[in-house]
């Protein structure tokens, strides 16, 4: 008969497995996409960074996770810890970055056509690579204080620690509950720019809506464009993107304030944690017509 940590095995190995399988099939569609020139998009290089970094997320926090419920004790040393650790919160920012960089680039290329917007539009393609490198050097200066406080389970053997199930956390070394104030006002400044994008997307499409309906009341045969798809696309996936941040928040806390050692919030949080990385490229793929019919051709 399986146990409960069998279980938890089962469903983390589920979520990390069809995760990795759906960021690997966004990440060669639209690298192939992007190389040949075939119906590239400006957000095509957002999407590949995005499965890239999605991938790299659930690598780092997937794998550790179902060899912990598979009761494989202390396999990681005390630099393990702190470097698979500190990658997990990088990849983490990184896919919130990306997420919010994303839906930046989408509000310029479907703003109108002034002349303002036009020159953001021209130079938004330039952008791509100073963005990147901007998310990258600030996720990686803003958690470079995680591996200080991080020990691994051979060497812990301070009394103030927190269970992380394969590391702990020095509680003498750090107080959580301040870092994870800080961390939730850095990450409330990008989940703030997706909110202002998302509220603009919002009001462009209810505007073509508007636009659809006196098309049909013309009698004319209304024809979706790209750049419309892609909007819906990226709005779906920000809003699944907060859903699933927002409703780990509580969970945090309460870990934060519960003094057991592994309880279900613990499990609850990890869960969603990496939810948005395995879901995400399903959402992509759902509402992009052009990996559709690639998909048919097969």
């Amino acid at each position: 008969m399986l146990s409960h940590k069998d279980i938890l095995g089962v469903i983390y190995l589920i979520q990390f497995v069809s995760g990795i399988l759906g960021n690997s099939l966004l990440f060669c569609f639209y690298s192939i996409n992007l190389k040949s020139g075939y119906r590239k998009r400006s957000i095509d290089p957002f999407l590949i960074h995005l499965g890239f970094v999605n991938t790299m997320m659930l690598l780092f926090r997937g794998i550790p996770k179902v060899i912990e419920m598979w009761g494989w004790a202390n396999f990681l040393d005390d630099i393990g810890c702190k470097l698979v650790t500190y990658l997990q919160r990088v990849s983490r920012g990184l896919s919130l970055c990306s997420v919010s960089l994303l839906s930046v680039f989408q509000v310029i290329t479907i703003s109108p056509n002034s002349p303002m917007w036009a020159l953001f539009n021209v130079r938004s393609h330039k952008c791509f690579s100073p963005s990147c490198l901007f998310c990258w050097v600030l996720n990686l200066l803003m958690d470079v204080f995680v591996p200080l406080n991080i020990i691994g389970p051979r060497n812990s053997t301070n009394k103030r620690r927190r269970n992380l199930g394969y590391c702990f956390i020095d509680m003498d070394a750090m107080r959580p509950l301040k870092v994870y104030i800080w961390k939730s006002l850095f990450d409330s400044l990008f989940v703030g720019v997706m909110t202002c994008n998302s509220v603009y997307m919002v009001a462009f499409l209810y505007r073509h809506r508007q636009q659809v309906v006196y098309i049909h009341s013309s009698n004319l045969v209304p024809r979706v464009s790209p750049e419309i798809r892609a909007t819906k696309a990226i709005l779906l996936l920000v809003s699944t993107f907060v859903c699933f941040n927002t409703l780990s928040g509580p969970f945090i806390l309460y870990v934060q304030h519960s003094n057991e050692t592994s309880s279900w919030a613990s499990h609850v949080t990890d869960f969603l944690s990496m939810s948005f990385q395995s879901i995400s490229p399903f959402v992509l793929i759902i509402s992009d017509t052009q990996i559709q019919k690639s998909c048919s051709i097969f």
